[in-house]
């Protein structure tokens, strides 16, 4: 079993930890919760990817396999997924509802993302990528 590496990124006054293991980085955003904040790291998005290449050349020696406009398009449709999560759970207070929201929030919050050989739904963030986010190549 390949050994998972850990390293903290300081994007302005926030601290997000990723986890490096071979082909797949992830990265953890279930810290963040509020609006500003999620905006913020958004925007951050573009600076954020170019320290993990960095990081994940360093630790296994090779380039991370994953277009920029396709690792933009995963991280912006999990926060979008994540955020809307925590919105309908701080609203609706029906408990099926707020498991379901919880749920959402846990598994959109953690974005993990790996190279095509190893995460079945690359080609989806790759085409999102080309049609949305084009000038993050």
């Amino acid at each position: 079993m390949e050994k998972t590496f850990s390293h903290v990124y300081q994007i302005g006054h926030f601290n997000i930890k990723v986890n490096f293991n071979k082909f797949v980085v992830s990265i953890d955003f279930t810290p963040f919760e509020h609006g500003e904040d999620l905006k913020y790291l958004y925007r951050s998005s573009s600076s954020l990817i170019a320290m993990i290449k960095v990081r994940y050349h360093e630790l296994f020696g090779q380039n991370l396999l994953i277009s920029n406009d396709s690792f933009v398009a995963e991280i912006w449709g999990h926060l979008i997924a994540y955020r809307i999560s925590i919105r309908v759970k701080r609203r609706i207070k029906f408990k099926p509802i707020q498991k379901l929201t919880k749920f959402v929030a846990f598994r959109s919050g953690v974005v993990d993302c790996g190279e095509s050989a190893v995460d079945s739904n690359r080609w989806l963030w790759d085409l999102l990528g080309r049609l949305f986010f084009k000038h993050y190549r």
